[in-house]
């Protein structure tokens, strides 16, 4: 076993001290009745809201110094005053968790909030840096953040979900879905209403079980549609670079290979996808 000399045993100790010293966590329990109002906020972190027992949200955080071993000398005192008094309040089934009165307390500190709520909730989330993860409430659902990414699955309602940096996942969705995303793509599986999706930088693939109007943009990326099995539909695909590919259908108006407007099984909901540098495919 390799020995230390004992200045650089101590730097190690010191340097595990501080960093223990800089890390904390908080748990925060509410009785709840009735369908949940969540609404959800951290600088840097990420969120994690899951489905679990009905009347109660349970709330667990943790909490790190985003600047190393060592930094500004108050960061532990703010983290042992977050563990102290944690940022959650409620108002009946209204929850809100991580709005903090004064802003400078979370300086240089993240918190990863994961929360266990009854399937009976509506969400807000927003996270300026960390990514974001729903799973198995009724929803709707309404999440942004700045640098991260997003996945939501199982949702009963309707789902926006917005990233400035990063990509966006959404699985089994019984509702309209809006994802927006400036770089990253976007990945769309199960839904069952209408689909919004657009990206500046990415891909972007859609799975629709039932048939209703699909809008989907991307500068930059190929787009796949997966249209719901045996319904009509009416096409609108356009790419400035890249080829089309479309099912069966009767022709309308002009057709080229970047170009195509016509109807599926008769018609029905429209299909509009734009690409400026990417191939389009219609399943």
């Amino acid at each position: 076993m390799k020995a230390f000399a004992p200045g650089i045993l101590l730097f190690v100790l010191a340097a595990q001290f501080a960093a223990a010293a800089e890390e904390g966590s908080f748990d925060k329990s509410l009785s709840v009745s009735g369908p949940v109002d969540l609404d959800v906020k951290t600088d840097s972190g990420g969120i994690t809201v899951r489905q679990g027992s009905s009347g109660s949200v349970s709330i667990h955080a943790i909490l790190r110094a985003d600047h190393g071993w060592f930094g500004s000398g108050d960061v532990e005192a703010r983290i042992r005053e977050l563990e102290r008094h944690p940022p959650v309040e409620q108002n009946g089934n209204q929850v809100r968790v991580g709005y903090v009165k004064d802003s400078g307390l979370l300086r240089n500190i993240s918190m990863r909030l994961e929360i266990d709520t009854p399937a009976g909730t509506q969400l807000r989330a927003h996270a300026d840096s960390g990514g974001i993860r729903v799973d198995g409430i009724q929803g709707p659902v309404d999440c942004k953040t700045d640098s991260g990414g997003i996945e939501i699955n199982d949702i009963s309602a309707t789902v926006h979900a917005a990233a400035d940096s990063g990509g966006i996942r959404v699985r089994n969705i019984k509702g309209s879905l809006f994802a927006h995303v400036d770089s990253g793509g976007i990945e769309a599986n199960g839904i069952a209403g209408s689909i919004d999706a657009q990206t500046d930088s990415g891909s972007v693939r859609l799975v629709q079980t039932t048939a209703a109007p699909v809008n989907a943009k991307a500068d930059s990326g190929g787009v796949t549609v997966t249209l719901a099995r045996g319904s009509g539909y009416d096409i609108s695909a356009d790419t400035e670079s890249g080829r089309i590919s479309t099912p069966e259908m009767t022709v309308r108006g002009g057709f080229s290979s970047h170009h195509v407007e016509g109807k599926v099984a008769g018609g029905g909901p429209l299909v509009k996808i734009q690409v400026e540098s990417g191939s389009v495919r219609i399943d």
